[in-house]
């Protein structure tokens, strides 16, 4: 690849590493990079592993990049088993139509990011080498969590499942040091209000496939104190309990919205663990935070994603696809 070239794939994996974008198909379909994998720097997709949210279903995928569509026959990338697991085509320019098991998306080459804005200088450190692998982490936290609720719906009533979800965590969360104390009273006098709140009926409603607004509505929920928690542990219950289990339920269109409030939320405040052990890393969204917790949950040293992780997970959700989805 020409120098000019190597520079293009360099601004589009930075276009495609905003996960809280929406962009359009030419087959119509809604699509977010929930990770943009890493550049291939061999021979093969420009960008391998990338993780995608196509109409509602979650796709790890490879992506190749071309000026114009029609490159993709010109180099014969059909015959070439390295680009079998291409579900993504990034072109400037459609000039044809091809007949592929993969989604064309078409781009401006004018709204690509300049390379020098918002670029985030990090000190080495022994978790992590970019925030992309914080958004891999970030997207594996939630997928782990969203096929624990899954499990447990497939035992549980919606109600009894929320319930269970937040016992569960709230026995995790008091454990931990410096934490809020609540007595057994308080915690049990908390559990029944969160149970009969906005919440459940929040659930409920992704349950029956009520249209609303789900983001706007997932905000109010945050702002509103429902018993004696603070801001901080309501949204750690919306990420940890609310959001899992509105996951497992949700129909395609409404899983589109629960990512795009993951990937948009904004973090309330910052972590003392976090700054401590990720120098420099900015703590500005929600996703940034979990992405980094969940290094810290998996292994405390540095380590790299892959589509293997996603294996069990994938054999829990229905909507998640490794290997060859359904494109068409």
């Amino acid at each position: 690849m020409k120098e000019k070239e190597n520079y293009l794939q360099k601004k589009i994996h930075k276009l495609i590493s905003d996960p809280s974008r929406v962009f359009t198909t030419v087959s119509g379909k809604r699509l977010q990079f929930l990770s943009p994998g890493y550049i291939n720097k061999e021979k093969g997709p420009d960008f391998r592993e990338v993780a995608i949210l196509l109409n509602g279903s979650i796709i790890i995928c490879d992506c190749e990049f071309h000026k114009n569509a029609s490159e993709w026959n010109l180099h014969n990338h059909i015959l070439d088993p390295e680009y079998k697991k291409v579900g993504i085509h990034i072109v400037f320019n459609n000039d044809t139509n091809l007949n592929n098991e993969f989604e064309t998306l078409v781009i401006n080459q004018d709204e690509l990011p300049n390379l020098d804005d918002g670029v985030i200088n990090l000190e080495p450190n022994e978790f992590l080498d970019s925030l992309d692998e914080i958004q891999n982490y970030a997207l594996l936290r939630l997928l782990r969590k969203t096929s624990d609720a899954k499990i447990l719906l497939q035992k549980l009533k919606i109600k009894d499942a929320f319930e269970l979800s937040i016992k569960t965590f709230l026995g995790k969360y008091q454990s931990k040091k410096h934490r809020p104390i609540y007595n057994k009273i308080d915690t049990e006098e908390l559990i029944g209000k969160l149970v009969e709140s906005e919440m459940l009926s929040f659930l409920i409603d992704i349950q029956k496939n009520v249209e609303f607004n789900i983001p706007e509505r997932l905000f109010t929920i945050m702002k509103h104190r429902i018993h004696s928690e603070g801001s901080h542990l309501r949204r750690e219950i919306i990420l940890n309990c609310l959001l899992p289990l509105s996951l497992a339920i949700a129909n395609e269109e409404q899983r589109i919205s629960l990512f795009v409030w993951f990937w948009s939320t904004p973090a309330l405040n910052s972590y003392g663990i976090l700054t401590r052990k990720f120098k420099n890393i900015p703590q500005n969204f929600i996703w940034q935070q979990q992405g980094m917790l969940e290094i810290l949950y998996s292994f405390g040293k540095k380590t790299k994603i892959s589509s293997n992780n996603f294996v069990k997970i994938g054999e829990v959700l229905s909507f998640f696809y490794l290997g060859n989805p359904p494109y068409k």
